[in-house]
């Protein structure tokens, strides 16, 4: 049932595209060449990040046809170990999405024997994306294509990145806890200030950044950090040093 389901989604996407193709092109300009560290569809990555090629790019691009397909490549300078090139087809959802498929994979070089047992592995729907553009840039990140969705999802990024640079900043009332699931970790979490009940927010993040897992709790337009430790099984609620 799964793949029936799949395969109709593809169908209403294509078929939307060919109404909002020629406007989208106008719009959004990702057709051309990208630079990208990542090869599309093989390299494991939460999103893609791309950059227009200005210039010739002796590394690897992404290129988006305007035949509606993609091909990611890279500069080949010798055959010493194994050069992987994925193609395949896109569709522009709307102004905001693109619907990515790898349909072929290729491999390049001397050393690409265990690469090509995985080939199966490669060769897939990766669903769509959402573009988040940044002047000469675009991110391409794993989206439900509900673009309320899509920007909730941004802000939280940008969040965790700037608490990220400023965790140290941060106060600290540590609680030992036994709990195993983000909701058992945060219900032995205990607010010191007396300030936020946290049984009214709920989870909207959660990301590894070395020193814990982080949790981003929301409540209408209020936001809390919580750190757990895994090493030492403890949790507590991140407090700015410049407030009581």
């Amino acid at each position: 049932m799964f793949k029936t389901t799949h395969k109709n989604k593809y169908v209403f996407y294509l078929i939307l595209n060919v109404f909002l193709s020629i406007p989208s092109f106008a719009q959004i300009d990702i057709a051309g060449k990208w630079k990208t560290n990542d090869i599309v569809g093989y390299t494991d990555v939460a999103e893609y990040s791309l950059i227009k090629e200005k210039e010739p790019n002796f590394g690897r691009r992404l290129t988006f046809r305007l035949d509606g397909t993609f091909l990611c490549d890279e500069s080949i300078q010798c055959l010493n170990g194994c050069f992987i090139f994925t193609s395949g087809t896109y569709a522009l959802v709307d102004n905001d999405h693109i619907h990515m498929i790898v349909e072929n994979v290729r491999f390049v070089g001397l050393d690409c024997g265990r690469q090509k047992s995985h080939k199966e592995d490669i060769i897939r729907d990766l669903g769509i994306f959402y573009i988040y553009k940044e002047g000469d840039s675009i991110r391409l990140i794993p989206s439900n294509a509900v673009l309320q969705d899509d920007k909730d999802k941004m802000l939280y990024i940008k969040m965790f990145d700037s608490f990220d640079k400023e965790w140290k900043s941060y106060d600290y009332v540590w609680e030992k806890t036994d709990g195993d699931k983000p909701e058992e970790i945060i219900k032995d979490c205990v607010d010191h200030r007396k300030s936020v009940v946290l049984s009214n927010y709920k989870i909207v993040f959660s990301k590894d950044l070395g020193y814990g897992k982080v949790f981003l709790l929301r409540e209408k337009e209020n936001f809390h950090y919580i750190i757990y430790n895994y090493h030492d099984k403890k949790v507590s609620l991140a407090y700015p040093k410049n407030k009581s």
